[in-house]
């Protein structure tokens, strides 16, 4: 029978799924065939021998390029893990970073009376606020904790209204559209006597 028949009756016949008469033909035929019993033999190995041995040693170099190259990218993702952990620790922790990233200007404000007046607020004994980084929000926060709602207004150096009367009820925010970054603003408030807790972030 012709050897690339029974080449193809191989799998069959390793796997031992064919039938009795096809394995004799089989058997028959490598009786007398030399080339079909290598073949068989060949086919017969596991896979990792079937590689010839300048295979196995063109492999070796790009197997530890590759281990290498495994051990560069833990070491970059654990590198960047923990620079990451400091640096968060860093902003958190450390005021001075911590303020650069996360800028606040924070007042208590007291209104003594019900009239109806605009009283100056004050940031660290300043009667101004300025964004003076990239990092600022610019919004005005009513803190959540007072008392009512109030009515903010800001002007520039010359006194004159740049940004009209608004409300912000406690908890809620303002965002502060068209302040240019490090102009000097000045904040007045209207409110109900009590003690207001501002925020310009």
């Amino acid at each position: 029978m012709n050897c690339n028949i029974i080449k193809d009756l191989f799998p069959s016949y390793i796997d031992g799924i064919c039938s009795e008469d096809t394995s004799s033909v089989v058997e028959e035929h490598l009786h007398h065939c030399e080339e079909c019993r290598l073949y068989l033999e060949m086919m017969e190995q596991p896979t990792n021998n079937m590689l010839p041995e300048e295979v196995m040693v063109a492999k070796a170099p790009f197997k530890r390029i590759n281990k290498k190259r495994r051990i560069q990218v833990f070491m970059s993702i654990l590198l960047t893990f923990m620079l990451t952990i400091i640096g968060y620790q860093v902003v958190q922790n450390v005021g001075v970073v911590h303020n650069f990233f996360f800028p606040m200007n924070m007042t208590t404000v007291t209104v003594t009376d019900d009239k109806e007046e605009w009283h100056a607020v004050y940031f660290d004994n300043q009667e101004y606020f300025k964004f003076d980084s990239v990092f600022w929000n610019k919004e005005i926060v009513n803190d959540a904790n007072n008392d009512g709602e109030v009515l903010l207004r800001i002007k520039d150096a010359n006194g004159h209204v740049i940004v009209d009367e608004f409300h912000i009820s406690p908890g809620k925010s303002k965002k502060l559209e068209g302040l240019k970054k490090n102009v000097n603003y000045y904040l007045e408030i209207k409110a109900k006597k009590g003690q207001f807790f501002i925020n310009v972030v």
